[in-house]
């Protein structure tokens, strides 16, 4: 068995970007993917975006508990390439 690695390097977010990367995803069929977002998005978190109540906008919020205004989000639109990687 050969393992590939397969990197979609996408620098805009919008709809033609979104359909190639479901292209490719539907043409390559990883058994694994990487999406770049915080360390906090656990796999139990990342889960929420297949429940079918679930639909963008949505963003992940990571703070630091002790520090509140030390903070970061990350938003999801149903176009972005990593929401539609996500689903």
């Amino acid at each position: 068995m050969t393992s590939r690695v397969f990197v979609l390097g996408i620098r805009h977010h919008g709809p033609g970007s979104a359909r190639s990367v479901i292209a490719e995803l539907d043409r390559v069929r990883p058994g694994i993917v990487l999406i770049e977002g915080p360390a906090d998005a656990d796999p139990a978190l990342l889960a929420l975006a297949a429940d079918p109540g679930m639909s963008p906008p949505v963003a992940l919020l990571e703070y630091a508990p002790d520090e509140p205004m030390v903070s970061a989000f990350w938003q999801f639109a149903a176009f972005w390439t990593e929401w539609q990687a996500l689903t």
